[in-house]
């Protein structure tokens, strides 16, 4: 045990050194696809749900062993003609513990081909990422659990090809008598192994550090979640301009704390039916337009289960133009010795 803990501390230590990171590549990364996340503003939940595969599959430390033969299939209907898809398999291996298997893909549409004046070639060109991702959870005792994805990463971009590899390591701490729980997540830990243009330097990619925090009232079925993405970012703006004005400072100082910050709200009515609310800081503030910022950087979701399927559904506003609907369904099979 006290070797575990040590290399706990040694690998959470470690991915903070890919922290420090200036343009990633890799977009595929940044989509926590699955409903029930989108509704909650786009981050996992630290909590243990026997019946919910799809939160373990970006917080490996979720895992249980009562995910084994559940599937999990996801597709996000996003902006202009692109669309995201996702189909998850959760197994038990003997002796070695409860293993999740997941395959990704993102459709950027089509793009034609114009020459530099502007004028149409008639022909057109695809663009498209897809991952393969192998996850595994350890308990270390009854309220907590760490986890680990392995990812392989492709990427096309016309007659560009990029492949990486990736992790994920995370550890979830959760009370089910308190429901009382949280987690730290290291994703996107790795490196290309082949670049777009061989010329260029390897493709870095888009490293996260999240901690998160959540709780369900005594009295009342409404669970509250907090999450602080970017750890050790602390500016996402890209205007470096520095002033001496201190009023503007200090807005700029609970500007970048807030864009840090999601928070999310379940009402938990019974175990067939739940309403999820998400509010994302970044989003809103930096995708808004001035004249009609609407909803934007709010999400909203419904999970309901009928006879044998759980469906989650959301919604995400991120910008006025568009919204992204997304909609996973879990289905627990039957054990193939089972007839």
């Amino acid at each position: 045990m006290f070797r575990l803990k040590v290399l706990i501390i040694l690998i959470l230590t470690g991915g903070f050194c890919f922290s420090q990171q200036a343009i990633t590549s890799y977009s595929i990364l940044n989509n926590n696809c699955t409903s029930r996340n989108s509704s909650l503003g786009g981050y996992p939940i630290g909590v243990f749900d026997s019946e919910d595969a799809s939160i373990a599959i970006f917080l490996p430390s979720n895992l249980l062993p009562s995910h084994d033969k559940q599937l999990v299939i996801n597709y996000n209907n996003h902006f202009a003609d692109s669309d995201f898809g996702m189909v998850n398999y959760n197994f038990k291996v003997k002796e070695k513990g409860i293993f999740s298997a997941s395959l990704f893909y993102n459709n950027y549409g089509d793009f034609e081909y114009y020459t530099t004046s502007g004028n149409s070639l008639g022909n057109s060109f695809s663009a498209s990422d897809w991952i393969f991702q192998l996850g595994h959870s350890k308990k270390l005792n009854d309220n907590i659990q760490i986890g680990v994805n392995l990812k392989f990463l492709g990427s096309v971009f016309e007659q560009y090809k990029s492949f990486a590899i990736g992790s994920d390591i995370s550890l979830t701490y959760f009370e089910e008598e308190k429901q009382l729980g949280g987690y730290l997540l290291l994703s996107n830990i790795g490196t290309s192994i082949k670049s777009y243009q061989e010329s260029n330097a390897k493709n870095k990619l888009p490293f996260n550090s999240v901690l998160a925090i959540n709780t369900k009232l005594k009295h009342a079925p409404i669970r509250f979640h907090l999450s602080y993405h970017h750890l050790s970012r602390w500016n996402f703006s890209s205007n470096t301009q520095t002033t001496n004005q201190s009023a503007i400072q200090i807005n700029q100082l609970f500007s970048n704390f807030f864009n840090h910050i999601i928070v999310g709200t379940e009402f938990l009515f019974s175990k067939n039916f739940n309403v999820r609310f998400g509010y994302d800081f970044l989003s809103r503030n930096n995708l808004q337009p001035e004249s009609r910022p609407g909803t934007t950087g709010i999400s909203w979701g419904v999970g309901f289960k009928v006879k044998s399927l759980k469906i989650n559904y959301s919604n995400s506003k991120y910008h006025f133009a568009g919204t992204s609907n997304n909609i996973t369904i879990i289905k627990q099979l039957k054990s193939f010795s089972n007839k």
